[in-house]
């Protein structure tokens, strides 16, 4: 889904790090704050074709009874062409690719590398993506602003609510509209450190007789910021209940966790902010 994009360039466990309660001061109101938000995500992007990283992706379906039905997994590495992101299929299910499929995935990536050194395709792509993310800003409110102290730095925090006056026309807006939750936001760069947001309502498609999505679906999007002031996604969660055509899964849930992330320059290579749990670390490529 798209809006779920959109999202992810700005949620549900509890903050890692305890945010403390400062003064209030003078916030800015939502309508000076969507912009310098698309403002921050620019101004990041800039950095990013420094950076690869690995991600590995966990999907699972649920029976009724809550045994799992399903698991899929995937390991890629995500690399950056004029700031558009794209992935390199490593392994899938804890397999590696065969000869045919490594030489067959090497030549889509080799594609979308030549399509993306266009420049004129990598903006119409990161124009697509801003979209996404000015649309997720108007489907929602931006209440009870407050500034609180997270890893030392000023944060403003905000209570989301889908704005009862946005008129969504299309599923990703309606999805859009129907989160609520909590937003973080590094006050000095504007860009999104953490949402906590799930479904209020039911979101249904072509009547509900298509698919539905139930409510109390959860997205949990957490990022952290490099010691160059890019700011990296470190993990995306979701879970919830949906519905195709006739067909009812109970529940489903997704994981995408990004590690071992590397700062490449003309001199140095240097690895940074490896956000895996020490557990998982064992579970790296030879």
């Amino acid at each position: 889904m798209r809006v779920i994009s959109g999202a992810l360039l700005l949620a549900a466990l509890p903050c890692a790090v305890l945010a403390k309660r400062v003064e209030t001061g003078n916030l800015p109101n939502a309508q000076q704050l969507k912009p310098l938000v698309l403002t921050g995500l620019r101004h990041s992007k800039k950095n990013l074709e420094n950076y690869s990283c690995l991600v590995r992706t966990e999907s699972q379906e649920f029976r009724s009874d809550g045994s799992v039905k399903k698991t899929e997994t995937k390991l890629e590495e995500r690399f950056y062409v004029n700031g558009v992101p794209i992935g390199h299929l490593l392994s899938k299910e804890g397999r590696q690719l065969s000869a045919v499929e490594a030489k067959k995935e090497q030549g889509r990536v080799d594609y979308e590398v030549k399509k993306y050194s266009n420049a004129k395709e990598a903006a119409k792509r990161h124009e697509e993506g801003e979209q996404q993310v000015e649309m997720f800003l108007r489907a929602q409110r931006l209440l009870n602003g407050r500034r609180v102290m997270r890893d030392g730095r000023s944060t403003l925090l905000y209570d989301l609510e889908g704005d009862p006056n946005f008129r969504p026309k299309k599923i990703e807006e309606r999805f859009a509209q129907a989160l609520s939750g909590k937003l973080w936001l590094d006050e000095h760069s504007s860009m999104p450190v953490e949402m906590r947001a799930d479904t209020a309502k039911d979101i249904k498609i072509g009547g509900g007789l298509i698919a539905s999505l139930h409510k109390g679906f959860q997205l949990h999007l957490l990022l952290q910021r490099q010691p160059d002031d890019t700011w990296l996604v470190k993990r995306v969660e979701g879970n919830g209940e949906a519905r195709a055509a006739l067909f009812l899964h109970p529940r489903f849930h997704f994981r995408e966790e990004i590690s071992d992330c590397h700062l490449f320059s003309v001199q140095t290579e240097q690895k940074i902010a490896n956000p895996m749990p020490s557990e998982n670390r064992n579970q790296q490529p030879q």
